[in-house]
């Protein structure tokens, strides 16, 4: 099998800070809390086999370019590639039969998903964990691909965009002749905003699962579309609705339990909804009065929507990859040229990469000349949290901004006197009776707890029974211990009628609550003012009414918060050749149309709500420049967008390339550029605009160089000066431009060299925008010197063009185990040598007992056709292999620490791997697998970990049978202020305390142990999922560290303490006490040295 990185993806609908259960309105960035079991390990696996046999969409491309060669007309080129591509599906086709039936033989139960044969021939499954292994070897499988779960990710919003400039420009345009594809969960074609009927009667009328009324759909603007799930799917195991079988039907209508496509389709390209509830024609120009709608225009509202359905009316997809298949070739003949113009994908995820499955489908799609855009994820500032498909390098990734604008719900303080009247809240989602319902009570304040997260003592039960509690709420998800579901829950438990979330900061955020009461939250000063007067007093307030008018009724105007950035929007990636996200857009408290309502709309918050506003300005561009390619609309939209800031007012640190891309887009100056700049040359990645050197370690002086390409369309030359704009800045690091000036012929193009320059010392300092403690302690961040390359235009009113730069480079130490010398018969001292990290930490070094080394994967085979034999584990690209173990050891410090050492000790598992990855808790880890009773099976898994929504990485220990969390320890032993190089790695240390561990005694202190990756696949790890180990036999550790009595005690200098993260420099002595004729090898970690040099394994004299 060809081993590709998963990632879990989440469509992030809204920021719903609450239970993970709720799928209409899911809590984005919400990982599972301590213990919490997100999925089973035994639960079915749902993978993509690719096949060796080419899918339709090269050939067509080659079919095409051949025919253009030879100076064919356009009709014959057309016929040429249509011809082609038709075949290769046909030859796709057999092939997955054949596939299908070898799948039926080996893997009996296994079911079908769907099948591709445009952009990937592929043929995706469900299988249990232990079938996969029969997968893997079947004939003409090129590569399994693990399918990751996807789950759900404007009248003033779309202004600031710059649209309305555009519809009204000469010549007008509003997208016309323009196809959008919305993959999603359906469109509402009913509603007023899409050219409907505007009655609820009219929705209510629509059976989905039968064909659709032929009065209804398709109509004027939702033009065709597919449903490939059908409204009971939700392939999510942990889901109490569980149904993974799609029912696919030609009727893509939205569910008003959800709504989510509907929402983004609206904001893409909807019509307006007049205030009187009719779909708005027009004339689309600046300064539409908000007052005269009741949905504003979408970015595009001359462009046609195509639905394509992944979503059933609640839960996940693993459809992605189908839904692109449809998006490039829609009647599914093989000709490829009715693919859709641009696709909207509002999916976010954590921790994607490029060579994700769907991230490589949507990647061919925007090749083959749909522009792609997808959102960047809505998991926070967490580094190489930015999520697939966005990480494909020719997408476009939109991070989410802020406007000026936000439509609050209220609620009503009617006593005392001077405090009543009407408060801006944000009303729960999932309860529904919020204007059928009389709700109303006195504040409540318990005492025992502040939060909510824990049920209530009997005696705060008694302070909140029948009234409405008030309940503390952390604006960031890494400082919350719950989400609103469980605060709203334990209220209801106790008799409370209702909740209010006091948020200690100003943005009203998206909750979730329950549907037994209501739950709303305030912001910081109506919060703190409510609160006060309710510990002095008795305060009255009504959260519910029949007929509450209150639903985004509340106009909130904060201008001084436009450009700022959302705080849930991802932080990406910044690899060699691609940083994401690509742009931003606004994306918090967006109004759009509401599936159901006839003419209505809601209110969300997410990078999904930022994408369909990118995926409009797409279709304005194309519109108004259509022969332009896929990358060059991208460009576009990139280099004309503005900062984005950490501050009100355009003020404080300006946001880097890793958190808005580019900027905020701009298209009324993306329409009116002459050119276009973006990567180019060695080094630079297709379809990449942003110029990336990644990571680089750095032991001396260095200097690198890329590229950046300028293309002129105009008639006439265009000159620019270059120039630099720095958001995050390392001392004495930089970037160099050359020449100072250059002139781009008409038709043309010219090239700007970007050289990095780095000393070689060199310190780590933190983006000025991030919080250096996140859930309470030091989080873990990297060094980066980022900003973007300025051209600005000499002699003409042309745009300034930017292009994002990104670099991070890491002081890196070139230490090594020098001469040994005995000491005593039992003892050898281990001198190091060498030069130590250019930094201001200093270097830093471990020691361990060897317990086994890990075999290289192998590379797969360049070239392979049909037929060739593959080994049976390969992989395509060197970074698979950071799931890939090269080395494990223990080591404790039992013997010595002053104490009790069973209740004092700590014992270290060290993880080695044969290739770094930018964070080792992501879409895979490592585990370890422990035997602490001696009755050969696994008691205690230590897996690393992260604490919640933040960078503060941990090694975390669960009880193997019952998910129970037993300790929680820093990874590498130290918290994120200190750099031990987890970031950007390819080491770990897992440490757990002895005493947390069940079965050690004095007289049993032997403890076997296994290490190993796997996928996060949710839950409690299970060694079945293992993609690489050493020291298992099945799922049984075998690897053994007696921890009273190890086999090295290994000591920081003679007689010091035990060698972990000890200060590293040349002629620092380690001392390695063992029993005589004991042959066990040294394992020594150099956290600080470049990449593949950490691990040392030393056969001690």
């Amino acid at each position: 099998m060809r081993i590709h990185a998963a990632t879990r993806i989440g469509i992030t609908l809204a920021v719903i800070a609450g239970s993970a259960a709720l799928a209409a309105l899911p809590p984005t960035g919400a990982s599972a809390e301590p213990g919490e079991a997100e999925g089973r390990a035994d639960a079915p696996r749902s993978v993509l086999l690719e096949l060796d046999t080419e899918a339709a969409a090269p050939v067509w491309r080659r079919a095409a370019a051949d025919a253009r060669r030879a100076q064919r007309s356009p009709e014959a080129v057309h016929r040429a590639a249509a011809e082609a591509g038709a075949e290769q599906h046909r030859r796709a086709g057999r092939a997955l039969d054949q596939l299908a039936g070898a799948v039926r033989n080996a893997v009996p139960g296994a079911q079908e998903l769907y099948r591709t044969r445009t952009l990937l021939t592929g043929l995706a499954v469900t299988a249990r964990t232990g079938q996969l292994a029969a997968l893997r070897t079947l004939p003409g499988v090129r590569a399994v691909h693990v399918i990751t779960r996807k789950e759900r990710d404007n009248s003033y919003s779309v202004p600031l965009t710059g649209a309305p400039a555009v519809w009204s420009g000469t010549p007008g345009n509003t997208g016309e002749g323009i196809r959008i594809g919305i993959i999603d969960s359906g469109i509402d074609y009913t509603h007023a905003d899409f050219g409907g009927p505007g009655t609820e009667q009219a929705f209510t009328s629509v059976d989905g699962a039968k064909p659709a009324p032929a009065a209804l759909f398709p109509n004027a603007k939702v033009i065709g579309g597919r449903d490939l799930v059908g409204d009971d799917y939700n392939p999510d195991p942990s889901a109490e609705h569980y149904q993974p079988v799609p029912h696919p039907d030609a009727n893509p209508i939205d569910c008003a339990l959800n709504g989510h496509g509907t929402h983004v389709a609206g904001t893409a390209a909807g019509l307006g909804v007049t205030s009187a509830g009719k779909p708005y024609t027009g004339p689309y120009r600046p300064g539409l009065d908000p007052a005269g709608f009741k949905v504003g225009p979408g970015a595009a509202p001359g462009a046609k929507l195509y639905a394509i359905r992944v979503f059933g009316c609640d839960g996940s997809t693993d459809q992605l990859a189908q839904a692109l298949d449809v998006a490039a070739d829609p009647d599914g003949n093989g000709d490829l040229t009715d693919r859709l113009d641009v696709v909207n994908l509002s999916l976010g995820s954590r921790f994607g990469n490029p060579d994700d499955a769907d991230a490589i489908a949507a990647d061919h799609l925007a090749e083959l000349g749909t522009v792609v855009v997808a959102a960047a994820g809505n998991e926070g500032d967490v580094y190489g949290i930015g999520g697939s498909p966005g990480t494909a390098p020719r997408a476009i990734a939109v991070a989410a901004s802020v406007d000026a604008h936000g439509d609050a719900d209220g609620i009503r303080v009617l006593a005392p006197e001077p405090l009543a009247g009407l408060v801006p809240a944000h009303w729960s989602a999932k309860y529904q009776g919020w204007s059928t319902k009389d709700v109303s009570g006195e504040l409540a304040l318990p005492a025992d707890q502040s939060d909510g997260c824990t049920a209530f003592s009997a005696a705060d039960g008694l302070r909140l029974k029948g009234k409405v509690a008030v309940l503390a709420w952390r604006t960031k998800d890494s400082d919350r211990a719950c989400g609103s579901a469980a605060r709203a829950d334990h209220a209801a438990d106790v008799g409370a009628v209702g909740t209010l979330f006091a948020a200690d900061g100003d943005h009203l955020g998206e909750i979730a609550g329950n549907d037994r009461i209501p739950a709303a939250i305030l912001a910081r000063a109506d919060g703190e003012r409510l609160t006060k007067a309710a510990a002095e007093g008795a305060v009255r307030v009504q959260l519910a009414a029949p007929g509450n008018p209150l639903h985004g009724a509340v106009a909130q105007d904060q201008p001084q918060r436009s450009d700022t950035l959302a705080v849930f929007t991802s932080r990406g990636l910044g690899l060699p050749g691609i940083v994401k996200p690509d742009v931003a857009a606004p994306g918090e408290t967006i109004w759009s149309a509401k599936a159901g309502s006839g003419g209505g709309g809601m209110r969300e918050d997410g990078t999904s709500m930022a994408t369909p506003h990118v995926a409009g300005l797409a279709a304005l561009v194309r519109a108004a420049h259509p022969g332009w390619s896929v990358a060059e609309v991208k460009a576009a939209l990139m280099n004309t967008s503005g900062d984005t800031w950490r501050g009100d007012d355009h003020s404080g640190p300006v946001y880097g390339p890793e958190r808005t891309g580019a900027g905020r887009a701009r298209v009324d100056i993306a329409v009116r550029t002459p050119a276009v700049a973006y990567a180019a040359g060695a080094g630079a990645v297709d379809g990449a605009v942003g110029v990336s050197f990644g990571p680089v370690q750095v032991t001396r002086s260095t200097v690198l160089s890329r590229e950046v390409e300028i293309r002129n369309f105009s008639a006439e030359p265009v000159e620019y000066t270059t120039g630099y704009l720095p958001a995050t800045e390392l001392r004495g690091a930089s970037f160099e431009l050359s020449p100072d000036q250059v002139t781009v012929p008409a038709g043309g193009t010219a090239r700007v060299k970007v050289t990095l320059n780095v000393p070689g010392q060199l310190d780590r300092a933190p983006d000025p925008t991030i919080d250096l403690t996140q859930a309470g302690r030091a989080r873990s961040y990297r060094g980066e010197l980022s900003g973007r390359l300025l051209l600005t235009p000499v002699g003409t009113d042309a745009p300034a063009l930017r292009v994002p730069l990104f670099a991070a480079p890491r002081p890196a130490s070139e230490l090594a185990a020098g001469a040994q010398a005995r000491a005593s018969a039992s003892s050898t001292l281990v001198s190091l040598t060498g030069t130590g990290a250019p930094a201001a930490d200093g270097a830093l070094v471990s020691a361990f007992a060897l317990g086994g080394e890990g075999a290289r994967w192998p590379d797969c085979p360049v070239g392979a056709r049909d037929g060739d034999k593959a080994p049976d584990l390969c992989v395509t690209r060197a970074g698979d292999r950071a799931a890939n173990l090269k080395a494990a050891g223990a080591a404790t410090d039992a013997p010595a620490v002053t104490g009790e050492p069973l209740d004092k000790g700590i014992l270290y598992l060290a993880a080695t791997f044969w290739a770094p990855v930018a964070t080792p808790v992501g879409s895979f880890a490592v585990r370890a697998s422990l035997d602490t009773d001696g009755d050969n099976k696994t008691d205690v898994i230590v897996t690393a970990d992260r604490l919640r929504g933040s960078d503060v990485l941990v090694a975390r220990t669960l009880d193997a049978r019952t998910g129970q969390e037993l300790d929680v320890q820093p990874l590498n032993a130290r918290w994120g202020d200190t750099d031990t190089g987890l970031l950007d790695g390819d080491t770990v240390v897992l440490p757990v305390r002895l005493a947390a561990l069940p079965g050690l005694k004095q007289s049993t202190a032997k403890i076997r142990y296994g290490l190993w990756t796997s996928f996060d696949l949710g839950g409690t790890p299970s060694a079945k999922d293992a993609l690489s180990s050493i020291g298992l036999q099945g799922e049984r550790p075998t690897l053994a560290i007696d921890v009273l009595n190890p086999a090295l005690d290994i000591r920081n200098g003679a007689a010091g303490p035990a060698a972990i993260l000890a200060p590293e420099q040349p002629g620092a002595v380690l001392e390695v006490r063992r029993k005589q004729g004991d042959t066990t090898r040294l394992l020594l970690v150099h956290h600080l040295n470049p990449d593949g040099r950490r691990a040392q394994v030393l056969t001690l004299r």
